[in-house]
């Protein structure tokens, strides 16, 4: 059998553009990635079952009490990491494949080795030792490596849904927030005593204080690192790949360890006020979180710039037909100026008309994309996406003029249908 190739995007100056295709779900009957992923889940799902069993039974109240705020966490999260990638959101069967390998395959991995190697910790070095450096030692290396496995999961079951860094941090940062609420409520029973203020407290603190610096930068960044060193073929040598890889990942991994370490923990030993106590452990946290957060939001604003500018080179050659007019493309590349051309239309023509202009927006970057698989300018595809952007632009003059469609194409002339981005 002859082996299955992808074609590889248009290629600009030496720089591949990114292949967005029709998108692939997670049930990839064929590669034998989506079978490991499945045995992976059902051996470790088991783990995860008795685990959560053991943790019910120890508080009942606690541990609902634990999963319905950890939803308040969840949800929102959910929504910031996938809305994050505005250009090419990802399969939802993917997203969801990712959070889940992050709730239970990760999390049930990643509990069996920190125990051993714990164990081992403290008979080599002593308890005192294994009290203080085993958490920084051990758990920065075994849950990053887990986690990292369900990113090359989900690549190697879609290979093509993985086409730059921004889709690598989504995943990477859904496998991270799985981790993350199944640990914290393994924390607010077993560390924090599984009561009502024992969860309550845990909450504030490992939640609403220091959520933004925990699983999901760490594996966002892994996910940044696995998807620069798939994706940059043909782009970057080999040595660079290697080089900014190993980079991101080792970044995540030297962020889980300055967190679990005691290094610039500023509290003191001796006992002291709670006002003061709680300036210096948000001192601490910040100490210790923001720089990699900064990292973090700086690595997502180029891998935002890059997909902006391969959309902008994908869809400036369609300027002057249906898919792209005069004065659009400027719009287009700015989410700000979207939101903008929309607001004003809606004042003059009504809900209907911004409406319609959102739909041609969403299906103007659509064409940019199938312009990135599209083998010819005449290909069927193409032709259909244009077909769909006249039928829009149609649509969209008779909401604003009231009067039938006319099938024009070029900028509106004097009499004709009003144009369809509100000019200033």
């Amino acid at each position: 059998m002859a082996a299955r190739s992808q074609r590889p995007g248009p290629v600009t100056r030496g720089l591949r553009v990114p292949n967005w295709g029709p998108k692939a779900s997670l049930f990839q009957w064929r590669e034998p990635a989506f079978w490991g992923y499945v045995v992976l889940m059902l051996i470790t799902g088991v783990i995860a079952a008795f685990w959560m069993l053991s943790l019910l039974l120890t508080s009942p109240g606690g541990f609902v009490l634990s999963w319905v705020l950890m939803l308040f966490y969840l949800l929102p999260m959910f929504v910031v990491i996938y809305f994050l990638d505005f250009y090419d959101r990802e399969p939802l069967s993917l997203v969801f494949a990712a959070l889940g390998w992050g709730m239970i395959a990760a999390t049930s991995l990643s509990l069996v080795g920190n125990t051993q190697w714990d164990e081992v910790i403290a008979r080599v070095a002593g308890p005192d030792f294994a009290a203080t450096w085993s958490a920084a030692l051990t758990a920065p290396i075994i849950e990053e490596s887990f986690k990292g496995i369900g990113v090359v999961l989900i690549y190697l079951i879609a290979r093509r849904e993985m086409n730059d860094i921004m889709d690598g941090f989504v995943y990477g940062a859904m496998v991270g927030l799985g981790f993350t609420v199944v640990e914290d409520v393994h924390y607010f029973i077993g560390a924090f005593g599984g009561t009502i203020e024992g969860i309550v407290a845990g909450f504030f603190w490992r939640v609403v204080v220091s959520g933004l610096y925990g699983h999901v930068i760490y594996t966002g960044l892994v996910g940044m690192g696995i998807a620069y060193f798939v994706t940059r073929k043909g782009e970057a040598s080999l040595g660079k790949r290697w080089l900014v890889s190993a980079g991101l990942i080792l970044s995540a991994v030297f962020a889980h360890f300055l967190w679990n370490s005691p290094l610039l923990n500023l509290i003191p030993p001796e006992e002291t006020s709670a006002g003061l106590l709680i300036l210096l452990q948000l001192v601490t946290i910040t100490l210790k979180g923001v720089p990699f957060l900064a990292f973090l939001v700086v690595m997502l604003v180029l891998a935002r710039r890059r997909e902006r500018h391969w959309l902008r080179k994908s869809i400036e050659a369609e300027l002057g037909g249906p898919g792209l007019q005069p004065g659009e493309l400027a719009i287009l590349m700015d989410n700000k100026e979207r939101r903008r051309s929309r607001n004003e239309l809606r004042q003059r023509a009504g809900p209907v008309a911004a409406g319609l202009l959102g739909q041609l927006q969403k299906e103007q970057i659509k064409l940019a994309m199938i312009r990135t698989r599209a083998a010819s300018q005449d290909h069927p595809d193409l032709q259909r996406q244009r077909a769909r952007l006249q039928e829009l632009r149609n649509q969209l003059a008779y909401a604003m003029s009231g009067r039938p469609p006319v099938g024009q194409v070029g900028p509106p002339g004097p009499g004709g249908p009003p144009a369809a981005y509100p000019q200033r």
